[in-house]
Parts: C-alpha cells; structure tokens; sequence
C-alpha cells in the first residue's frame, strides 16, 4: 500500500513541475527604437506584478512570467506597449515616440518638474518640431506652436530677429520682449542666428507668475528656456550627418505699377500747363524702354547646410558634440549669410551622489545686409524695384551704371552694388555645472555661465556712387567701421531639501544666490576721402587735415549692470492628489538708485489632480485631469539706462561763453514695472491619451509703467521718465491635441491635429497724471489697446470736383483735413486672435506634416498706398490705380484728382488679419530591412519641405506679418522650398 501511494505522489509531482513549467517561461528579447538602435533602461514589468527588469547597454532583456501574462515595455518619452506571452520565447520590441509623453516634463531653467507635480503655466516644444526648418533665427521655428506665444517676422533678411511676445504688451516705453535662457544661462535677447537649433532638445515657454517669478525683476515678459541635447548614458556612440539644399523666391506683388507708356501720360497729364515738358518724340522713345526694376534687384536664392553630430556615452558619462555649416542667400542682392557653429556638451558622473559638465557652444557668422530697410527711399531696393521709372534703364550703351537721363535721385542698383553693409559675429555660450548629494535628500549645485558676444559692423559707400559724390564730406565716398563687445555672466548657487514622509507627503525647498553681470563696450569711426581702388577697407581712408573736410569721425561707450539676487522655491505634494508651489525672489539692480535698488517678488500655485479622486473612479475616459491656478509677481527693468536715475551734464556754451547744461534729468524715484499675473488652468488627457492639452485664463496687471512726461521748457529738459500708470493683458491659452488613428505598428498608419491658440484683450488702463498722448499714427489713451491707431477718417471723393473728403470727430463729412479731426476708431496694430494649427500623417515610413499659422483683429498703416497713389510722388513710378482717379465731374472713383495732395487718413489703415501656410513637409524613412542591406549605416531619412508657401489676407501690402504698424516696403519673408537626407551610422 505504501509503494502504491508513493508512486502516486511521485507522479503528482512529476505533474505539478510539468505544469509549471508549461505555466512558467523565460522570454528573452530586444528593445530598440524607431532607428533601429537598442534603447537600454526599458522597463520591462510583467503587467499588474512587481515582476520586472530593464533592458541592458545592448537593448537585451529577459524576464520569467506566466503563459497568458501581459508584459509591458514603458520608456521615457516612448509610447508604452503591451504583448500577451502565449508560445513565444523571444519577443523583439520597437518603441515609437510619444510627444505627449516627453510633454509630461516641464523645464523651469532652474529645474525639472513632472507636469503633474507643477501648477504654473508652461508650453513645451520638443526637438522633432525645430529641426531642419531652413530658418536662421531659432525664434521664428516657434510659429505657431505654443498657445499664448506670438511671433512675428520683422524681416525676411536672412537671419534677421523676429518681435516676440508672450500673452500680449506689457509694458509702453520699457521691454516687451521675453528672456531668454539656454541651459541654465541668460543670453543678450535680439541676435539667435548665432545659434543651431537643431542642436535643441526642446523649448520650454514660461508664461504665468509661478514660471516666471524665478527670475524676479526680468521676468515680467515671460521667459523661454532652451535645453540642448545632452546624449544619453549606457548608449555607445552614434553619428549623425544631415545636409540639406533648398532655393527661395520673392511672393508675387499684390499692387500693379505702371509701365513706361502709362507713367510718361500720367506725368504729361499732372504736368500740363507747368512748362513745355517732353516733346511726343522724347515720350516715344523713352516709352521704349520698360525697365523692370524688380529683375535687377531680386534673384531666386539658395540656402544649404551641412551638419555632423555625435552622442552617446558609458555608464557615467554622457556627451553630444555638433558641428554645422549654414549658406543663406538673400532674396535681394547682397543680402546673405554665412554661419560656422560648434556646440559640444559634456556630463559626467564619477559616483552615484556627483554630477558635473560642460556644455559651450561657439559661432562665427558673416551676413551683408541691404540699406534703409522699411523705408521709401530709392536706397531701399524693396522700394527701389516699384517706385524706380521704368522708363530709366539701368545700364547705358556702355554697360556703364545710367547716372544721367533726368532722373529724380541716384540710380539704385548703382547704390545698391557700390555700397556694403557687412556684419561679423563671434558668439560664445558655455556654462559649467557641479551638482552633490551631500547627505541623504540634501543636494547642492553651482552653475556659471557666460554669453559673450563680438561684432564688427562695416558700412561703405564708393566714392563713384551717388552718395559718395553728393552727400559724403568731400564727395569722395565714406568708410564706417562699429566693434561692439557684449558679455554677460551668472553666477548660481543653490542647496536643496526633498523628502517623502509617510509614503504621502512629498516636500522640497531650494535655496539660491544668483549673480548676475553684464559689461558692454562700443567704438566705432567713420572716415572720407575713400580711395576707389581699395573700397571697403580702412586704408582706403583719406587723413583729413586743416585744409579739407575730411575730418574722421569716432564714437564709443561702456555699459555696466550688475543684478544680485537670492529666492527660495517650495513645494508640497500629497499623495500624487494635491500639492503647492511657492517661490520668493528678491533683486537687488545697480541700474536703480539705492533707496529703489531692493524688490521683492513672489508667486505661489496651487494643483489638484482630479483624475486620483474617487469620484472620478467611473470617469473611464478620463487619463488624466488636472486643475490649477497661480497668482504672483515679476518684474521688467525697461530700458532704463545706468545711472539714468541720476542728473548728468555736458559741457556746452551760451553767447559765446563756456558752461555746463544738463544731458539727462534724473529721478531717483524710477523702479521696476510690476506684472502682477493671475492664472487658473486646467490639463486634461482622454479617451486613452488621444485627446490631450490645456485651457487658461489670464489676467495679467502692469503697474510702475514707465511713461516719458513732457515738461516746461524751463526745466532744462523736454521730458522726464517715471514710473506712473497701469496696462492689462487678459486672455484665454488654448492647445488641444488629438491623436485621430493611433498604432502601435511603427509602420501602421498614425494621423494627429493639433491646435495653439490665444485671445488676448489689451487695455491701457490708467497714465498717472495724463489721459492720453500720441505716439505717430497710433494714440495712447486710457481704456483702449495699446497701439491704436489715431487718424483722420477718408469719406471718399466728391465726383463734383475730385477733391477728397474726410470725417471730423462727430463723423461729418467736410472736405477740410484736419489733424484736430484724428479718431481712434480704426483698430490696433497688437493682434487680439494668435496661433496656429496643424497635422500630422504617418505610414510605413512616409510622414506628412503641414502647420498653418494665423492673426487676427490685426490693423496696419500701409505707407506703401500712401506714395504709390499720390500724384505728390509723381516724379517715381505710381500704382497704376491711379490711372482711375477723378478726371471730370461725375466721375466716381476712391482716386482724387492730382490737384489735391494726399493726406495721411483712415483710407490707409487696412485690416492685415492673416491666415498663413507656413509648412509642408514630407518625409520618408527607409524601413530596417532596406538599413540592414546597405550595411554601414543605422538609418536614413529623405525629405521635402516648404515653408510659407501662401497667405490668405485682405491686406495689399508684400506681407502682412511685420513687427510694426507701419508698412513700407519691408523686406518680405521668402517662400522657401528644401530638401535633405538625414544620415546615422
């Protein structure tokens, strides 16, 4: 009996170790990204169990679960997979990237946050949307891609810097601008073309008082933080080459000007009765000649770049190093730019409690810039090209520049190719940081930094040109030589705290002390009497003497300002549920008098995770839910100037007789501009992380505006600078992303929109001790937007007589103009409708991806109008509207007879709202099996791009999109078409 049953029991184990084995099995595999390369730290967790493992330096993993358990791959800033084990034994995984999940870390300049655990206002944009766009300035890839961030191109010169601005004006005379930091630094705003932004992880826009408040007296404008690629750890090393080429064209005018037939009538017309003018002959032959003088000026120009890159690292040390070359081509001759960049970023870890590195980026660029940009002058070749007679060439019989002729002013190709406006940039960025855990949940850093920055500007003029015969002292040509030395350093210290009591209570505090210097250093001097055989070079200066006027001339200066600060910055979470952040800063500026020096600013935010509530237990749809709101306030220093709180003078003379008179009236009393910032936000992830983004409500309070007051001429000084009045900024943020077709197949179809859009109400809210003044064409006047435009209204034109009519201020119609006459009803330059829209599809390796961008309640002057269809100008080529104007009684038409003069009015002021389709791009990715049969590489990528390719508006300016409110004649931004290859091995 005992046999029997032990031969059963033996078979009953022999049956339970068969069935935990077929139960139990070690599955083994890789884990490697969209570029074929292993990604090593995968976790790798056998779902709803603590079973798990991470993959090795090589991707590799192995883990033991049970047949019919799921195991979940998860990475940080990778879409998370799932597999069901059945028979398998080895199970190979490619993750895909996951925009929203990189989106879940925020990056203060000071620190990273998870955006769960933070309760300020941030948009972020990650790498894949700022690279390979063929733009020099890194501000304007930012177009449309952060809600509540307005970017505006200036100029379409290559390299050129756009105006930018976060949640509207807050400031009349002082800055507008945002600040800007790139890896942990402060750098001089208004020259990026000196930085590569593909070597940008991602941007980082800090828009309300809990973002911004860190960085005190400079953040009142919003602050945007750049982060540069660091490498990754445990990776080995990978290379990338990326080289592109592409050409770019001028838009086709939306105005028509007239040809040499229709401008010789016109002339002949307006100048009947003046004197004998041209015979029919000389207006026949001179008719001939139908110059275009947009063929002379403008070409079709090229941009190409070549770039090599390197990252990778071991266990403790990490490193990315990039080296690129950009040509960009103007769109007008001698318009251009060439840059060299270098970055290289170092990070080591000696042990597990010390962290340190280095990252240094260098540039060295050259640009030659156009002339009277935005101007109506024929030095100007934008305006040169429209308002130039067509019925003057540019060339005589000899091929020799057409000086003579009766032409009204220089020949402006001539001054075009015999004059130079060159600029040289060498800029330095580095900043080396030491970070230490002291003891257990105590930590603390440095980090120094320095932006330093050499220019040397060069202006010429030929003494055979033009100018250099009429205008220059001697009329033998000019040579102007700038140097400007810019360097600003911060200093950061910190300590820091961070436990977790109970397994609830998360708390942290960081301490800091920050320095922050800037030393600018200028010269310059402007010599005459040029050699023709040596222009554009200083030896080709004539020394002037006592008996000629060609005495040089120099300039200089030295600015200094110095910044002390400490803040502390708190936070308290409990339970992954509720938490609080809180931040005091106080600054201490030399640009200030001592009694001002000192200020305080502060912020504190509060969040609660809805989604963690139980209440939201049958809320399936819901992912994430996360309401917060933060007040606060930060400062803007304007641009006061050092000691112009003090009163300085200069020597003069009265009569004859030395003496001293005042070059600035101080006051002591001047201090920062306050932003006092509401915000209540809400972030929402649904449907299985398919819908995702944010919306916000803003109220943002200026006060200490600084306004320029006019005062008696007794004083000694036309006006004095103090701080006195109040501007508002309020407004709605809104970024919604929706994932239409998701797939966990890399090469499964995948197509996503998304939308940035802002509203932002402005109004000047109190001016102290004045209603209102005037600044040009606009007016500023308590209760409405700041740039509104101040002009007399147009009623058209009497078909009795042609002569214009216009509106008083009770909106009478009268044929008298008056200045006295001028209304702000016409709208404001500053847009109150922003953003951007756009979309993605992907398949089997093929990737499309369009943004359009948009603006709107958006008024502008158009000067351009203004001189093209006024018979005052009739000596330059005019609109060929003007061949409609009034030419008898009962003549109805908006073009008033040639014998009244042009007014500035309301007829000028045209609604430049826009819609604009700023990129295409399609791209395609050679799949594995095509990367594995070429051998040496790991991955390659072809595409196409083009950038601005329409715009839809009412406006018949070149470009609506400008930093101004008054157009005239800008240079345009290009329509620009590319293609590249991206190449890693």
């Amino acid at each position: 009996m005992r046999t029997k049953f032990s031969g059963f029991l033996t078979l009953l184990l022999v049956l339970a170790v068969q069935i935990s084995f077929a139960q139990t099995k070690t599955v083994t595999g890789t884990v490697t990204g969209e570029d074929g390369l292993p990604i090593p730290g995968v976790n790798v967790i056998e779902k709803g169990t603590s079973n798990g493992t991470q993959t090795d330096f090589d991707g590799n993993y192995s883990i033991s679960v049970a047949s019919g358990q799921t195991i979940v791959f998860s990475y940080l800033g990778m879409k998370k997979q799932e597999v069901v084990v059945n028979n398998q034994s080895t199970i190979n995984i490619t993750l895909l990237e996951d925009a929203a999940e990189l989106a879940e870390v925020v990056v203060t300049g000071y620190s990273s946050i998870d955006r769960s655990e933070y309760g300020g206002s941030i948009s972020s944009v990650q790498s894949e949307d700022l690279e390979q766009i063929p733009l020099a300035s890194f501000e304007q890839i930012l177009q449309g891609k952060a809600a509540g961030l307005q970017i505006t191109a200036g100029s379409g010169q290559p390299g050129s810097s756009a105006r930018v601005r976060i949640r509207g004006n807050g400031s009349i005379n002082g800055e507008n601008g945002p600040m800007y930091i790139v890896d942990g630094i402060e750098i001089t705003p208004g020259d990026f073309a000196n930085l590569n932004s593909n070597d940008f992880e991602r941007v980082d826009v800090l828009k309300d008082a809990n973002a911004t408040a860190l960085y005190g007296s400079r953040g009142a404008n919003g602050v945007i933080v750049v982060s540069t690629k660091k490498g990754s750890f445990s990776k080995g090393t990978t290379f990338n080459y990326k080289t592109s080429f592409g050409f770019s064209e001028i838009g086709e005018a939306k105005f028509e000007m007239m040809n040499s037939s229709q401008l010789l009538n016109f002339q002949r017309l307006i100048g009947r009765g003046l004197g004998a003018g041209k015979t029919d002959a000389e207006i026949a032959e001179l008719a001939m000649v139908n110059t275009d003088w947009s063929d002379e000026f403008f070409r079709t120009g090229t941009v190409s770049t070549h770039e090599l890159s390197m990252d990778g690292g071991n266990d403790k040390t990490r490193f990315f190093s990039s080296v690129q070359y950009l040509d960009q081509e103007g769109l007008s001759l001698r318009s251009g730019l060439k840059r060299f960049s270098l970055r290289n970023n170092l990070e080591h870890r000696p042990d597990e409690k010390t962290q340190i590195g280095l990252n240094t980026q260098m540039s060295y660029s050259k640009s030659s810039r156009i002339d009277s940009e935005s101007s109506v002058t024929l030095q100007n070749p934008f305006a040169a090209a429209y308002l130039g007679s067509p019925y003057h060439a540019p060339y005589d019989e000899n091929g020799d520049f057409n000086t003579g002729g009766g032409r009204v002013g220089p020949n402006a190709l001539e001054h075009l190719l015999k004059s130079g406006n060159d600029r040289n940039v060498v800029k330095i960025i580095a900043s080396g940081f030491a970070n230490r855990e002291l003891f257990e949940n105590v930590t603390a850093g440095i980090n120094l930094g320095v932006d330093y920055q050499q220019s040397n500007v060069i202006r010429y003029t030929d003494p055979n040109s033009h100018y250099g015969r009429t205008t220059d002292p001697g009329q033998q040509g000019s040579y102007n030589e700038s140097n400007r030395y810019d360097a600003n350093i911060t200093s950061t210290t910190n300590i820091g705290y961070a436990n977790t009591f109970d397994e609830k209570h998360n708390f942290s505090f960081d301490a800091y002390l920050e320095y922050y210097k800037r030393h600018v250093r200028s010269s310059g001097f402007t010599g005459y009497g040029i050699n023709e055989l040596i222009v554009g070079y200083p030896g080709g200066i004539t020394a002037g003497s006592p008996s000629n006027e060609l005495i040089p001339t120099i300039s200089g200066g030295v600015l200094e300002e110095g910044i002390f600060s400490y803040f502390g910055i708190a936070d308290y979470g409990y339970d992954g549920r509720f938490g609080i952040n809180a931040s005091v800063r106080r600054d201490s500026s030399s640009l200030f008098a001592d009694e001002n020096k000192w200020a305080t600013f502060w912020s504190v935010a509060g969040r609660w995770n809805l989604h963690e509530e139980g209440f939201m237990d049958g809320a399936d749809f819901v992912d994430n839910l996360k309401l917060r709101a933060s007040y606060g306030t930060s400062g803007n220093k304007g641009a006061i100037d050092p000691f112009q709180y003090a009163t300085s003078y200069g020597q003069s003379s009265y009569d004859g007789q030395p003496g001293f008179v005042p070059t600035n009236l101080g006051n002591s009393d001047l201090t920062w501009e306050t932003s006092n910032q509401l915000n209540i936000g809400l972030d929402f992830d649904l449907f299985d992380y398919r819908l995702y983004g944010s919306v916000e409500y803003y109220n943002n309070l200026t006060t200490e505006l600084f306004i320029d007051y006019s005062l008696s001429a007794t004083a000694g000084a036309t006006s004095i600078e103090s701080n006195n009045g109040e501007m508002s900024n309020k407004g709605v943020d809104l970024s919604l992303n929706y994932d239409i077709v998701r797939s966990e197949d890399k090469d499964g179809l995948n197509i996503s929109l998304n939308v940035n859009a802002n509203y932002n109400k402005n109004t000047i809210e109190d001016l102290g001790q004045v209603n209102e003044f005037e600044q040009g064409t606009s007016i500023i006047r308590e209760g409405l937007p700041l740039g509104t435009h101040y002009i007399v209204g147009w009623a058209g034109v009497n078909p009795a007589n042609g002569q214009p009519l216009y509106l008083d201020k009770d909106g009478n119609v009268t044929n008298q103009y008056s200045e006295d006459n001028s209304t702000a009803n016409y709208g404001s330059f500053n847009p109150e409708y922003t953003g951007g829209f756009g979309g993605t599809i992907s398949y089997k390796g093929f990737k499309l991806s369009t943004l359009f961008t948009f603006q709107a309640e958006y008024y502008r002057f158009n000067n351009q109008t203004f001189f093209q269809e006024n018979p005052n100008f009739s000596q330059y080529n005019l609109s060929t509207k003007m061949l409609d104007m009034w030419k008898q009684p009962g003549d109805v038409t908006e073009v008033q007879s040639y014998l009244y003069g042009r007014e500035f009015s309301s007829k000028d002021i045209e609604d430049a709202s826009f819609l604009k389709w700023r990129n295409l791009t399609l791209g395609y990715t050679f799949s594995d099996k095509v990367i594995e049969s070429i051998g040496y590489i790991s991955g390659l990528r072809v595409y196409g791009m083009a950038q601005n390719l329409s715009t839809w508006t009412k406006f018949t300016g070149f470009d609506p999109e400008d930093d101004n409110n008054i157009a005239q004649y800008e240079y345009p931004t290009p329509t620009t078409i590319t293609f590249g290859v991206d190449l890693k091995f």
